[in-house]
């Protein structure tokens, strides 16, 4: 299985589009006009694309705190997202969720958690209940290495693999589970998908740096899923930023080691210089489409209108006489 200059060309412009948003909330909070937290995924951006690229748009994805990536790759808009983490209206969640709780039906982009693992379980429930009404669709689960040493996590797995529920389970290695290195808790890459292929789940471990690789290591595992049983996929990357906006790494981490992975090893560089020799000229026309894309969205967020106090009541519980479109209940 290989994959074609025009997938090529379709990955590099989500992983674009995760990094240039991911790099417009962090210029609003440094310029004071986002507050709260935010966990960036810059430097992860060939996970999130990779995986979600290989899914159909009825297949269902849950998050984590670091999750920006994996709701754009699943195809939540750059409006909506930036929006959610302004407070605006006209954001995923009306404004009321934050950086960490993006969610999103429509798109089958069923949430961000601040839970440590606890999006593992929902994607695990969601799987079952589809392979219950007769689909053949499937649920995926992005965590990180910290979440993996969650006991939720071996739970979970066990009780997918009894139910044979059709979900992928994606571990986001990038080397830090908070400050505690994942050397210190597993061992070295891959030694998580030891311990999954041990509990006898399918599981593999890719570059994750190389996102053609974990496109295609997805492609194969979703048609595992699809025949009605669980697997693993480890894809070992590195976090280039603090674990949050606010965290001090240098007191746990050189103060140049984010930096000096991306020198050497950013995944979209790695992508934009095969597609100029495959595609002159393609990759920096999604360049100038993603850069317009977000600058619309950020103004738009700009001129937004806040919620208020008498949003917080609503969409709480379903209303008789409403229905759901999006993530908004209308008459």
């Amino acid at each position: 299985m290989s994959t074609t200059p025009q997938q090529l060309l379709e990955l590099y412009r989500l992983m674009v589009l995760t990094r240039s948003v991911e790099t417009a909330i962090e210029r609003a909070h440094r310029a004071g006009r986002i507050a709260g937290s935010f966990h960036s995924s810059l430097g992860q951006e060939s996970c999130a694309a990779g995986v979600c690229a290989a899914l159909r748009p009825s297949d269902v994805v849950t998050s984590n705190h670091r999750g920006h990536g994996h709701a754009l790759s699943k195809g939540v808009s750059a409006a909506a997202v930036i929006a959610e983490l302004y407070k605006r209206t006209h954001g995923t969640s009306g404004g009321r969720g934050a950086s960490m709780h993006l969610h999103d039906r429509a798109s089958g982009f069923y949430g961000e958690t601040a839970i440590v693992a606890g999006g593992v379980p929902w994607a695990a429930g969601v799987a079952w209940a589809k392979k219950r009404t007769g689909s053949d669709d499937i649920a995926v689960s992005f965590g990180g290495d910290g979440a993996f040493a969650n006991g939720t996590f071996a739970e979970t797995i066990r009780l997918a693999k009894f139910w044979e529920a059709p979900c992928l389970f994606v571990c986001e290695n990038n080397g830090w589970a908070h400050s505690m290195p994942v050397e210190r808790i597993f061992g070295p890459p891959g030694s998580i998908t030891e311990v999954v292929r041990a509990m006898g789940v399918r599981a593999e471990c890719v570059d994750g740096r190389d996102v053609a690789a974990v496109y295609e290591a997805t492609q194969e595992l979703v048609t595992h899923v699809r025949g009605g049983q669980p697997a693993f996929l480890e894809c070992v990357v590195y976090r280039v930023r603090a674990h949050s906006i606010n965290d001090a790494d240098y007191r746990y981490r050189g103060k140049t080691d984010g930096a000096d992975w991306l020198d050497s090893n950013d995944p979209i560089a790695a992508v934009r210089h095969k597609l100029d020799e495959l595609m002159a000229g393609h990759a920096a026309a999604v360049d100038d489409d993603v850069t317009r894309i977000v600058a619309e969205a950020v103004a738009r967020a700009e001129a937004g209108q806040s919620p208020t106090p008498e949003d917080a009541f609503k969409t709480v519980y379903a209303s008789e006489g409403l229905e759901w479109h999006g993530q908004v209940q209308v008459r």
